[in-house]
């Protein structure tokens, strides 16, 4: 049981999904194009958690999924299971499991994407810091 705060647990997060694409239209010739990143945190609603049990939080990022000139695409799918201390309001435990379970999910996928990135032939991409405090995240 891994802690993030003295009111969230999580056992370890499992990567359901990566996906990583080379482009075989790219031109090595020219320069690429910053990446693009997409995210998605999923989780049940208020109504649909039971307080007293595990809490699924999903992420999905996207990474050049809108743009040609890049020279690969990744989509990747991690989850990890939550208890929420009782001492933590439900309004405040949704926000922090959207915020920081998220962010939390990402430091677990960031050096996948860096070593599949940099094993393509392409300098390593290193997933920057996202703020997941945003519902317009995606």
């Amino acid at each position: 049981m891994n802690m993030t705060s003295k009111y969230l647990q999580f056992e370890n997060p499992t990567v359901l999904k990566f996906d990583f694409q080379v482009n075989d239209d790219f031109d090595f010739e020219n320069d690429f194009d910053a990446a693009d990143i997409g995210t998605l945190v999923e989780m049940p609603s208020e109504e649909e958690i039971d307080w007293t049990d595990d809490i699924p939080v999903y992420l999905t990022i996207f990474i050049n999924q809108e743009n040609d000139n890049v020279p690969y695409t990744i989509t990747a799918r991690i989850m990890t299971l939550f208890q929420v201390s009782e001492l933590l309001p439900h309004s405040d435990a949704l926000q922090l499991l959207q915020t920081e379970g998220a962010s939390l999910l990402l430091s677990y996928l960031r050096p996948m994407v860096s070593m599949m990135t940099s094993a393509s032939g392409f300098p390593a991409m290193t997933l920057p810091v996202l703020d997941f405090s945003d519902s317009d995240n995606n």
